[in-house]
């Protein structure tokens, strides 16, 4: 494995070396860009298999794990027509009431595509946290939340906003009171 390592760099500078000499520096350029891009090929093609684990994995199988499913390019293809839609009442080419009834058929329909995807996912999702939840036991990492502080939690779901010691006034000497600024 180390042979390799070292053979493959040193072959690629003995034929940019060669190519130099015999035929001029445009193609010791074209030779080291090639050997870079074989390279970067090589670096993706081991991270594709890495992700695969263990076993072997042909040209057909990675390229299947990008690969969409029938349910996620119907997806594309609602999410595409309700944009076009958009786009086709406010250039003024649809009557509101064509548009209000295509976009409750096209909104309807991306949802039912959207949970049908998330119900497919919903097993692997719980293999993933089991993984997960097992790895940080491993660590030693625990997922409890942090201990409650003081101050009570805002009702709504907007966070609060930052508290910055120089937006409050000094406080008057004498009266208590904030002091006014000068303008």
């Amino acid at each position: 494995m180390s042979v390799v390592r070292w053979a493959a760099p040193l072959i690629t500078l003995l034929a940019a070396i060669t190519a130099g000499t015999l035929y001029g520096v445009q193609l010791v350029v074209l030779t080291l860009a090639a050997a870079a891009l074989l390279l970067v090929i090589w670096l993706l093609w081991s991270s594709v298999q890495a992700l695969a684990g263990e076993s072997p994995l042909t040209f057909e199988e990675a390229f299947s794990l990008g690969a969409r499913s029938a349910e996620e390019e119907q997806k594309r293809a609602v999410l595409r027509a309700l944009k076009d839609l958009e786009y086709e009442r406010s250039v003024g080419k649809i009557s509101p009431e064509d548009y209000a009834e295509l976009s409750t058929k096209y909104r309807t329909e991306a949802k039912r595509l959207i949970q049908s995807l998330d119900a497919a996912l919903e097993p692997a999702r719980r293999e993933v946290e089991l993984a997960l939840d097992a790895r940080l036991q491993r660590e030693g990492i625990s997922l409890e939340p942090e201990a409650a502080s003081d101050e009570p939690l805002p009702a709504s779901d907007e966070p609060l906003p930052a508290r910055d010691e120089s937006d409050e006034p000094a406080p008057d000497s004498a009266a208590g009171k904030p002091a006014k600024e000068d303008r």
